[in-house]
């Protein structure tokens, strides 16, 4: 998964985003633009047990939403999703990822 390409994407969505790395983990954040002084949105990848899993989560949430076989165009529109919600401290709903047809792969815990 580029993490680059998604935040490409994602900013070209008209949102802000920064892809932060640690010797750890690279986690990508992002908001709405001009809007909100704190990041709204958290995303990266996970180790999945048989397969590449991706992650989605709001800052101000310990949940999250897993994608199975993430590819950067379809994660880039997830997080662009759960950014321009109403409310993006809230996780996005199954409801509203299917109207957008972004449901495939998605893995509700």
């Amino acid at each position: 998964m580029d993490l680059q390409l998604v935040a490409q994407i994602v900013r070209r969505a008209g949102l802000d985003c920064r892809v932060d790395k640690t010797p750890s983990v690279t986690a990508l954040h992002a908001r709405r633009a001009m809007c909100d002084p704190a990041w709204t949105v958290i995303a990266g990848t996970c180790n999945g047990p048989s397969t590449p899993l991706a992650f989605i989560a709001t800052t101000a949430s310990t949940g999250r939403r897993l994608l199975r076989d993430p590819d950067e165009r379809h994660f880039a529109a997830l997080i662009v999703l759960q950014a321009l919600r109403d409310n993006p401290h809230e996780l996005l709903t199954y409801d509203e990822a299917r109207a957008f047809g972004l449901a495939d792969s998605l893995i509700w815990p």
